[in-house]
Protein backbone atom coordinates (compact mmCIF):
# COMPACT_ATOMS: atom_id res chain seq x y z
CA UNK A 1 0.00 0.00 0.00
CA UNK A 2 1.54 3.20 -1.03
CA UNK A 3 1.39 6.12 0.89
CA UNK A 4 -0.99 9.54 0.55
CA UNK A 5 1.21 11.55 2.24
CA UNK A 6 4.18 13.57 1.01
CA UNK A 7 7.72 12.19 1.38
CA UNK A 8 8.40 14.67 3.86
CA UNK A 9 5.40 14.13 5.96
CA UNK A 10 6.20 10.50 5.75
CA UNK A 11 9.63 10.90 6.64
CA UNK A 12 8.82 14.09 9.54
CA UNK A 13 6.57 11.03 11.00
CA UNK A 14 9.10 8.11 10.99
CA UNK A 15 11.94 10.71 12.67
CA UNK A 16 9.27 12.02 15.28
CA UNK A 17 8.78 8.64 16.37
CA UNK A 18 12.48 7.87 16.18
CA UNK A 19 13.13 10.24 18.76
CA UNK A 20 9.88 9.62 20.98
CA UNK A 21 11.36 6.26 21.25
CA UNK A 22 14.52 7.40 23.39
CA UNK A 23 13.91 6.75 27.08
CA UNK A 24 14.47 9.02 29.65
CA UNK A 25 18.06 8.28 30.55
CA UNK A 26 19.12 8.57 26.74
CA UNK A 27 17.35 11.43 26.56
CA UNK A 28 19.01 13.39 29.50
CA UNK A 29 22.65 11.53 28.15
CA UNK A 30 21.95 13.44 25.02
CA UNK A 31 21.06 16.65 26.83
CA UNK A 32 24.92 15.91 28.68
CA UNK A 33 26.46 15.27 25.76
CA UNK A 34 24.96 18.18 23.32
CA UNK A 35 26.67 20.74 26.51
CA UNK A 36 29.76 18.83 26.12
CA UNK A 37 29.40 19.12 21.95
CA UNK A 38 28.72 22.64 22.37
CA UNK A 39 31.54 23.59 24.67
CA UNK A 40 34.54 21.59 22.61
CA UNK A 41 33.77 22.41 18.92
CA UNK A 42 31.80 25.98 19.58
CA UNK A 43 34.33 28.37 20.30
CA UNK A 44 32.86 31.60 18.79
CA UNK A 45 30.12 31.08 21.19
CA UNK A 46 31.95 32.21 24.18
CA UNK A 47 33.06 35.45 23.02
CA UNK A 48 31.64 38.34 24.54
CA UNK A 49 29.69 39.80 21.89
CA UNK A 50 26.98 37.11 22.17
CA UNK A 51 24.47 38.82 24.69
CA UNK A 52 20.61 37.41 23.76
CA UNK A 53 20.47 33.45 22.71
CA UNK A 54 17.02 32.05 21.49
CA UNK A 55 16.75 28.44 22.62
CA UNK A 56 13.06 26.49 22.99
CA UNK A 57 11.49 23.98 25.56
CA UNK A 58 11.81 20.24 24.40
CA UNK A 59 8.34 18.73 23.16
CA UNK A 60 7.74 15.45 21.71
CA UNK A 61 10.74 13.76 21.93
CA UNK A 62 13.23 16.94 20.86
CA UNK A 63 16.46 16.69 22.45
CA UNK A 64 16.45 18.93 25.52
CA UNK A 65 18.37 22.44 25.40
CA UNK A 66 18.21 22.99 29.09
CA UNK A 67 21.40 22.32 30.29
CA UNK A 68 22.74 25.21 27.11
CA UNK A 69 20.78 27.21 29.04
CA UNK A 70 22.31 26.42 32.07
CA UNK A 71 25.37 27.45 30.60
CA UNK A 72 24.24 30.77 28.95
CA UNK A 73 22.83 31.58 32.09
CA UNK A 74 26.20 31.37 33.94
CA UNK A 75 27.92 33.26 30.82
CA UNK A 76 25.71 36.11 31.85
CA UNK A 77 24.03 35.51 28.42
CA UNK A 78 20.27 36.45 28.54
CA UNK A 79 18.08 33.80 27.25
CA UNK A 80 15.06 33.91 24.83
CA UNK A 81 12.07 31.54 24.43
CA UNK A 82 9.83 31.55 20.97
CA UNK A 83 6.37 33.07 21.33
CA UNK A 84 3.60 32.62 18.76
CA UNK A 85 2.35 35.76 17.49
CA UNK A 86 -0.39 34.85 14.93
CA UNK A 87 1.68 33.13 12.20
CA UNK A 88 5.30 33.85 13.19
CA UNK A 89 6.95 33.55 16.31
CA UNK A 90 8.56 36.70 18.54
CA UNK A 91 10.83 35.69 21.27
CA UNK A 92 10.05 36.59 25.80
CA UNK A 93 12.87 36.52 28.02
CA UNK A 94 13.72 33.43 30.35
CA UNK A 95 14.90 33.53 33.34
CA UNK A 96 14.05 31.44 36.14
CA UNK A 97 11.07 33.64 37.57
CA UNK A 98 9.12 33.23 34.19
CA UNK A 99 5.97 32.88 34.38
CA UNK A 100 3.83 30.65 32.04
CA UNK A 101 1.29 30.21 29.69
CA UNK A 102 0.13 27.62 27.41
CA UNK A 103 0.18 28.39 24.09
CA UNK A 104 -2.32 26.48 21.23
CA UNK A 105 -0.30 23.42 21.10
CA UNK A 106 -0.04 22.90 24.72
CA UNK A 107 3.46 24.66 24.32
CA UNK A 108 4.45 26.91 27.61
CA UNK A 109 5.39 30.54 26.76
CA UNK A 110 6.56 33.18 28.62
CA UNK A 111 4.03 35.61 29.55
CA UNK A 112 5.93 39.24 29.21
CA UNK A 113 5.13 43.09 28.18
CA UNK A 114 8.09 43.26 26.08
CA UNK A 115 8.71 41.06 23.27
CA UNK A 116 12.03 40.66 20.56
CA UNK A 117 12.38 39.86 17.02
CA UNK A 118 14.35 37.35 16.06
CA UNK A 119 16.61 40.16 14.29
CA UNK A 120 17.56 41.38 17.94
CA UNK A 121 18.96 37.87 18.99
CA UNK A 122 22.47 37.25 18.30
CA UNK A 123 21.72 33.54 18.04
CA UNK A 124 18.31 31.00 17.51
CA UNK A 125 18.89 27.37 18.17
CA UNK A 126 16.00 25.50 17.11
CA UNK A 127 14.73 21.79 16.95
CA UNK A 128 14.61 19.44 14.60
CA UNK A 129 12.95 16.85 13.19
CA UNK A 130 15.23 15.58 10.35
CA UNK A 131 18.85 17.10 9.25
CA UNK A 132 21.17 15.81 6.86
CA UNK A 133 25.25 16.54 6.41
CA UNK A 134 24.24 19.37 3.80
CA UNK A 135 22.41 21.35 6.51
CA UNK A 136 18.97 20.75 5.42
CA UNK A 137 16.71 20.97 7.58
CA UNK A 138 13.20 19.27 7.91
CA UNK A 139 11.13 20.94 10.74
CA UNK A 140 7.61 20.17 12.43
CA UNK A 141 5.76 21.40 9.21
CA UNK A 142 4.13 24.57 11.11
CA UNK A 143 6.69 26.95 9.54
CA UNK A 144 7.03 29.23 12.34
CA UNK A 145 10.56 29.47 11.94
CA UNK A 146 10.94 29.75 8.05
CA UNK A 147 8.62 32.43 8.26
CA UNK A 148 10.20 34.45 11.24
CA UNK A 149 13.38 34.45 9.01
CA UNK A 150 12.12 34.03 5.70
CA UNK A 151 14.15 37.55 4.99
CA UNK A 152 17.58 37.01 6.75
CA UNK A 153 19.87 36.44 4.69
CA UNK A 154 22.43 34.29 6.00
CA UNK A 155 25.79 36.75 6.93
CA UNK A 156 23.31 38.45 9.14
CA UNK A 157 22.19 37.95 13.11
CA UNK A 158 20.94 35.58 14.23
CA UNK A 159 22.72 33.02 13.49
CA UNK A 160 20.37 29.61 13.24
CA UNK A 161 21.51 26.46 14.97
CA UNK A 162 19.82 23.56 14.88
CA UNK A 163 19.78 20.91 17.92
CA UNK A 164 19.21 17.65 17.51
CA UNK A 165 19.28 13.66 18.17
CA UNK A 166 21.82 11.81 16.08
CA UNK A 167 19.03 9.33 15.21
CA UNK A 168 17.19 12.02 13.12
CA UNK A 169 20.21 12.09 10.84
CA UNK A 170 19.26 11.20 6.97
CA UNK A 171 21.35 10.90 3.89
CA UNK A 172 19.32 13.77 1.91
CA UNK A 173 16.42 15.86 2.43
CA UNK A 174 14.06 17.26 -0.27
CA UNK A 175 14.55 21.17 0.39
CA UNK A 176 11.56 23.52 -0.55
CA UNK A 177 12.41 27.15 -1.94
CA UNK A 178 10.64 27.98 1.77
CA UNK A 179 12.89 26.24 3.81
CA UNK A 180 15.37 28.91 5.86
CA UNK A 181 18.92 27.88 5.82
CA UNK A 182 20.87 27.10 8.60
CA UNK A 183 24.56 27.93 9.60
CA UNK A 184 25.46 25.10 12.00
CA UNK A 185 23.82 21.42 13.46
CA UNK A 186 24.82 20.54 17.08
CA UNK A 187 23.65 17.24 17.68
CA UNK A 188 25.07 15.05 20.98
CA UNK A 189 28.46 14.01 18.51
CA UNK A 190 28.80 16.42 15.57
CA UNK A 191 28.94 19.94 15.10
CA UNK A 192 27.68 20.62 10.91
CA UNK A 193 28.80 23.86 9.85
CA UNK A 194 26.96 25.10 7.11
Amino acid sequence: MTSHLDPRQTLRRQLRQARRSLSPDQQQCAAQELLSCLKQQCHHLHTNNIKRIALYLSNDGEISPHLLCEYFWQQNIQTYLPVLQGKQLTFARYSADTVWQENIYGINEPITESYLSGEELDIVFLPLVGFDSNGGRLGMGGGFYDRTFANKRTDEAPSLIGLAHDCQQVKSLPIEGWDVPLQAIITPTQVIQV
